[in-house]
């Protein structure tokens, strides 16, 4: 049972974290990647790599922020003008297979770092084949591995270099509804009022 318990978290400091493989259209141009850092310090990824039904090798002086993510597209400057993200690195090689896959990271001594072989079947998604979502990993803490951690984007087009559902282990903000008929007041002088 411990070693269930333990497989099932993320035990690396990169890890695959959404995975656009089957847009739902021009798919030449809008499949990508996204990794996350999981720790709270900056990681030079300098030289690693992806590989698998893709290649890749992150060239020298990439920076993954603390807890920051990296995208990685097989066009990075259809998926910039798209998006407005920034510092996307591609392209690729390859394509990400429509019916399945594997990706793997290694690092820049060849270190397996994380690996996920995605599927169309079992317990994998299937509204992420090519209806516009993503495959996103619904716990960013979660293990890239069991199909069970992955579930398809909220968002048509994924959320790429952003939280794949922000709200989970975290506590959404407070919303307090106010009556139609209630009185309220404002002050249009445009002075800040400091929360009063």
């Amino acid at each position: 049972s411990t070693c269930l318990c333990l497989s099932l978290r993320a035990d690396t400091t990169l890890v695959f974290n959404e995975i656009m493989y089957h847009p739902a259209t021009n798919e030449p141009a809008w499949e990508w990647i996204e990794l996350r850092n999981q720790m709270a310090v900056d990681l030079d990824v300098s030289g690693w790599s992806v590989a698998g039904g893709i290649a890749y090798t992150f060239p020298s002086n990439t920076i993954v922020r603390g807890g920051g993510f990296l995208v990685l597209a097989i066009s990075p400057t259809d998926l910039q003008a798209a998006t407005g993200l920034t510092d996307v690195a591609g392209p690729f090689t390859g394509r990400l297979g429509n019916n399945g896959d594997t990706l793997q990271l290694r690092n820049n001594s060849g270190r397996l770092m994380d690996e996920v072989v995605y599927g169309v079947e079992g317990d994998w998604p299937v509204s992420a084949d090519g209806s516009g979502a993503s495959l996103a990993k619904y716990d960013r803490d979660s293990a890239s591995g069991p199909a069970g951690n992955w579930r398809a984007s909220e968002q048509v087009g994924g959320t790429p270099g952003a939280d794949n559902f922000p709200f989970v282990n975290s506590v959404p903000p407070e919303t307090q509804f106010i009556g139609i008929d209630a009185a309220w007041k404002y002050d249009d002088t445009g002075s800040d009022l400091d929360g009063d």
